[in-house]
């Protein structure tokens, strides 16, 4: 009987130890992994274990030496980074950020079960001693549910806005949810603490500071309240800022329109004074030839020729609105001392705009010409291929750059670039390989989908 009852006791230890300090760090660990975009990475279980251990022996410490504050809330913020920094994808900044919203999360469900554990299931163990050994299994059962939960609905609700957020604005975020995190490890240390003192005559329990538990319960509520809505607030400051962008892009595009418009009524004006002298260059050839003058003709055919031809535009894609931008582009890429070669076809019928075949290219270009400054006149080159197979076209763009650079991040241009391939359903890539930087950038052609 008293190995029985041994083994009972042993469970009932055995218990709050396994969820405490291994399922609880688990769970915070995993969603960890999935708001930094590593939820399939294979070295997050080895991580795993590592950051298990590691915040047993961290949790251990804080008792040893009373980091029961914001030391000991700096020092878990730290090693859920560090721990979740190696299978991660993601930079310091929103590494840390991400740590302290778990951790804000866990200090939330904490402070909560804290508050059942002295109002509810305490006066029950004072009345109950039976249950005193199940107690502490059971507050853990409670907490790492309550933990589940509240992870699972920051989840399920922000956990792609997390995953797909801005860094700044991530980084804003730390500070309102380290507070929470804060202020509940305080109430929760300072106010619930470890120690209950139990009144057997007037079958009250309580913590050692007198506290009106109305006004606590309402502090755990409006904090996980505010937790959520700090949320809510990064997803709408999110929004603003692409709708910012989205606003920047559009007023880039008309600036770029009306370049071209502007180009295209100069050339109308040239053409349309050719025309009109057309006549009395005829007339010119007329009598040079008349007089037998065969060579000064000649000469006069060939100015007439270069005429011509500077009114038209250097490319021809079969789009009016490409051509002119690719007029302009490579022009400025020849007053470069830049090497162009540009193959490049748009079908007639397409279902993509003209202003985003102009975004595009004209972004491209840019980012093209610049790079190929960088580097010696003698090495400068662009190459434009666009080809259409099927209801895919993929634009093709490789420029030089300067040797040994780094693949650079996402400026405006290329920004401009992906978004308005992701509305064609397509994708962008872009890689340096030696001395070349190449671009890709695959759309998909509704109307060719469709067979128009």
């Amino acid at each position: 009987m008293a190995m029985e009852v041994s083994y009972y006791l042993q469970w009932y230890l055995a218990l709050p130890i396994l969820l405490g300090y291994g399922v609880i760090p688990g769970v915070m660990f995993l969603f960890f992994c999935r708001c930094c975009g590593s939820a399939r990475v294979k070295g997050k279980w080895l991580w795993l274990w590592v950051y298990v251990g590691a915040s047993a022996i961290l949790t251990a410490a804080e008792f040893a030496f009373g980091l029961r504050g914001s030391p000991g809330l700096v020092l878990e913020t730290g090693l859920l980074a560090c721990c979740g920094k190696r299978p991660g994808r993601k930079g310091w900044t929103e590494t840390f950020a991400v740590s302290v919203l778990v951790l804000s999360a866990f200090c939330v469900a904490d402070g909560m079960i804290s508050w059942w554990g002295q109002r509810i299931l305490a006066p029950l163990i004072l009345c109950h001693e039976r249950f005193v050994h199940p107690s502490d299994g059971v507050r853990e059962l409670l907490k790492t549910a309550a933990v589940l939960v509240l992870l699972g609905g920051m989840g399920k609700r922000f956990g792609r806005v997390v995953e797909e957020g801005d860094k700044k604005v991530l980084g804003w975020m730390t500070v309102p949810m380290f507070f929470i995190a804060l202020v509940e490890r305080i109430i929760r240390h300072s106010i619930y603490g470890d120690t209950l003192v139990a009144d057997r005559v007037l079958g009250t329990v309580g913590g050692i500071i007198d506290v009106d538990h109305g006004e606590m319960l309402f502090v755990q509520v409006f904090a996980c309240i505010c937790l959520f809505l700090a949320l809510f607030a990064y997803e709408k400051i999110l929004d603003v800022f692409r709708d910012t962008e989205k606003l920047r892009m559009v007023r880039q595009q008309a600036m770029a329109q009306e370049i071209y418009i502007r180009e295209a009524a100069v050339r109308y004006r040239q053409t349309r004074s050719f025309r009109h002298d057309i006549k009395n260059h005829l007339m010119v050839l007329e009598k040079l030839l008349g007089e037998g003058q065969d060579q000064e003709a000649r000469n006069y055919l060939s100015q007439l020729k270069e005429t011509a031809e500077s009114l038209s535009f250097q490319v021809c894609t079969g789009n009016p609105a490409v051509d002119a931008l690719l007029g302009s582009k490579l022009a400025l890429a020849g007053q470069e001392g830049i090497a162009v070669r540009c193959d490049m076809k748009i079908p007639e019928k397409s279902g993509i705009k003209d202003m985003d075949w102009c975004m595009i290219l004209a972004n491209g270009m840019d980012n093209a010409i610049e790079a190929c400054r960088k580097v010696d006149k003698s090495r400068r080159c662009l190459n434009l291929e666009g080809r259409r197979k099927g209801n895919f076209y993929l634009i093709f763009l490789e420029n030089s750059c300067r040797e040994g650079e780094a693949l650079p991040g996402d400026g405006i241009g290329l920004s401009g670039i992906r978004a308005v391939a992701e509305t064609y359903g397509g994708r962008v890539e872009n890689e340096i390989c030696h001395d070349r930087y190449r671009l890709r950038v695959l759309l998909v052609d509704s109307r060719q989908e469709k067979g128009d």
